[in-house]
C-alpha cells in the first residue's frame, strides 16, 4: 500500500486524539514503534499489507476516504447488552482486549462485505 500524505495525516490525527504516544498507538495496533515513526516521518514509501490490516481500522475516522463521524451533542446511551459487553471487555487483560478488538473488526469487515455482495446481487 502506498504511503500517502492523507494516510500520514490520518495516522497523526489518530495518535494525537486517541493515544498518549506513538508507542502506545503502536502497542495497541500490534506494530513496531519504529515502523510507525518511519511512516510519520515519511521515511517509507509504502506500508506492508499485514501492517496496513492492523492500523487501517484505527485510521478509518481520520482518513478522508473513511467515514466521517459526527460529534455527539448529548451523552451516549448504551443498551443493557452493550453495558454488559463493555464491562466484560474491561475485565480482560490489555493484550486480550487488543486481540478481541481485532477479531471483532475482522468479523465486521467480513459481514459488511457479505451484506454488500448480497445487496448488489439481489
Amino acid at each position: 500500500m502506498k504511503l500517502t500524505s492523507e494516510i500520514v495525516k490520518a495516522l497523526q490525527g489518530c495518535i494525537e486524539d486517541g493515544f498518549d504516544s506513538v508507542s502506545e498507538f503502536a502497542k495497541f495496533a500490534n506494530v513496531s514503534t519504529n515502523t510507525v515513526t518511519k511512516y510519520l516521518r515519511g521515511e517509507s514509501a509504502s506500508i506492508r499489507e499485514d501492517t496496513w490490516k492492523r492500523i487501517q481500522p484505527l485510521l478509518k475516522l481520520y482518513h478522508p476516504k473513511g467515514k466521517k463521524s459526527e460529534p455527539h451533542h448529548k451523552p451516549l446511551e448504551l443498551s443493557s447488552d452493550e453495558k454488559i459487553l463493555l464491562d466484560a471487555f474491561n475485565d480482560l487483560p490489555e493484550d486480550v482486549q487488543r486481540q478481541k478488538l481485532m477479531e471483532i473488526i475482522d468479523i465486521a469487515k467480513r459481514y459488511n462485505r457479505k451484506k454488500f455482495a448480497l445487496k448488489t446481487l439481489g
